[in-house]
């Protein structure tokens, strides 16, 4: 991983040297949506260096599709961006099991009943620079490189009436990636989109966000949009494989 932590500065010094056609000033505000994601998700614990059973946590541990908040807090200075965000996503289970399944070490046997929950907080710190920023009278345009490091907290947990196991691990992940947006009748109609990643030592992390939106009355968007997530990450003796995508809804609060 370390090695990725020199390409940011070399993208930012590239994006400053780089013209842009116009910079028009300040924009700071908050951001919220809900998101209706469908959730695709494997796991596995490895113990003294053996694999234990990797199990699905739909199929086999009876989790359902859930729908979630999020929120963003965002500061402009010309081509240069600053973003905050957080999500925390929360999953249960309660199943029979079909199959023996092996977990942190702890052996939860056929037709046992298993109570499991997922709890995963993201915690993401951004900065977008824009290379490109013409503005057409009543149409604009931007292309800009995102960095960023996206702070990922995950527990998984397993529960019968004789056993309870807990497996978790935190890593923060820095994450490049490219942002790109339209707006027209003066920023009273927007298409933005963003799409970032890392990929190291067989983990990786992707996200995709596009969004449009509509001002209805000044300093407020209502926004409608479809967001992506692709985690697999191989960490503290916890192999988990997690997928995420669906639509939202949001607004925005600026000035």
């Amino acid at each position: 991983m370390k090695r990725w932590a020199f390409l940011l500065p070399v993208l930012l010094l590239a994006s400053l040297a780089s013209p842009a056609s116009a910079l028009p000033g300040f924009e700071a505000g908050v951001r919220g949506m809900y998101w209706f994601p469908d959730l695709s998700a494997t796991a596995q614990t490895i113990i003294a260096g053996m694999p234990e059973t990797k199990f699905n946590l739909k199929d086999d541990l009876g989790m359902d599709d859930e729908n979630f908040p999020s929120g963003e807090a965002f500061l402009r200075f010309g081509r240069f961006h600053f973003r905050i965000g957080y999500i925390r996503i929360s999953y249960d289970g309660s199943e029979t099991l079909s199959r023996e399944i092996e977990f942190n070490g702890r052996i939860f046997p056929v037709n046992d009943n298993v109570i499991s929950s997922l709890d995963l907080k993201m915690l993401d710190a951004e900065v977008q620079v824009d290379i490109l920023r013409p503005d057409f009278v009543a149409a604009s345009f931007y292309l800009g490189l995102i960095g960023k490091v996206k702070y990922v907290d995950l527990d998984l947990e397993l529960a019968s009436t004789a056993l309870a196991e807990k497996a978790d691990f935190q890593l923060p992940v820095p994450m490049v990636g490219l942002a790109m947006g339209a707006g027209f009748l003066n920023d009273s109609l927007r298409f933005d989109a963003r799409v970032s990643g890392m990929a190291y030592s067989g983990n990786h992390i992707y996200e995709a966000d596009a969004f449009a939106s509509l001002v209805p009355f000044p300093f407020f968007r209502i926004q409608g949009g479809y967001r992506y997530l692709e985690l697999k990450a191989d960490e503290d003796d916890l192999r988990a494989d997690v997928e995420l995508k669906g639509p939202y809804v949001g607004a925005q609060l600026s000035f």
